[in-house]
């Protein structure tokens, strides 16, 4: 079933309420980036589920972080250089886009892709299926992806001092912006608060900050007991 796009400030669940989106699936009770995990998160209540992407020796759109297998699952193959067949072989549990949509069962995918090449591959992929999804990552991918497509949704990930340059954001023209978290601070929050940006051309709401802090500090947040967003 296709995915329906959610708009930006009202999430698909849990509407007026913060974003929270499942970082990895739910890493905790399953192996992340597997159908598992991805469903483990959508019955918890998740408003997106974040799942990273990679592509196959001959194009196909996977569900992986690192660019091999060894973390995960022991093999020093990258997946780059893997037809489906072998990746089927050596990682069984390592999912295609078009599972991992299914499995989501209409709870929105938030895909986490630094390489413009990739990218483009996964909204391809996303067009043939005719399904949505939202896109997060570095301001080249973003960028290629909303020269496809102005309409879906952006979180731009950034890992330096503000402000943006304004060329950043004319390119990417993001809904949500994702700091790493050494960056987010009150001042950078209310900066996003009154700051316009170019939304289609036009001058529209200021960009929303999402996914707080998310990305290498999790293990960290979790043993204080705090709640991932």
């Amino acid at each position: 079933m296709p995915i329906r796009p959610p708009l930006p400030d009202r999430p698909a669940r849990n509407p007026g309420r913060p974003l929270a989106v499942a970082h990895r699936r739910d890493p905790r009770a399953a192996v992340e980036n597997t159908l598992e995990a991805v469903r483990r998160a959508a019955d918890a209540g998740a408003s997106a589920i974040e799942v990273d992407l990679r592509c196959t020796a001959d194009g196909a759109v996977v569900l992986h972080h690192d660019d091999d297998l060894a973390r995960l699952w022991g093999r020093p193959e990258s997946v780059a250089a893997l037809t489906p067949a072998e990746l089927r072989e050596f990682a069984p549990a390592v999912p295609t886009l078009r599972e991992a949509l299914d499995a989501a069962a209409g709870v929105p995918l938030l895909v986490d892709i630094g390489d413009p090449v990739i990218a483009t591959a996964a909204h391809a992929e996303l067009e043939h299926l005719g399904a949505v999804a939202m896109f997060c990552g570095a301001a080249e991918a973003m960028a290629a992806v909303r020269a496809r497509d102005e309409r879906i949704t952006l979180f731009l990930s950034w890992y330096g001092q503000l402000p943006l340059s304004e060329d950043v954001l004319e390119a990417v023209r993001p809904q949500y912006f994702n700091p790493e978290h050494r960056f987010l601070s009150a001042e950078a929050v209310a900066y996003w608060h009154t700051r316009e940006l170019l939304d289609g051309g036009r001058r529209g709401p200021a960009c929303r900050t999402a996914l707080l802090g998310c990305g290498r500090d999790h293990e960290q947040r979790r043993e204080r007991g705090g709640e991932e967003l």
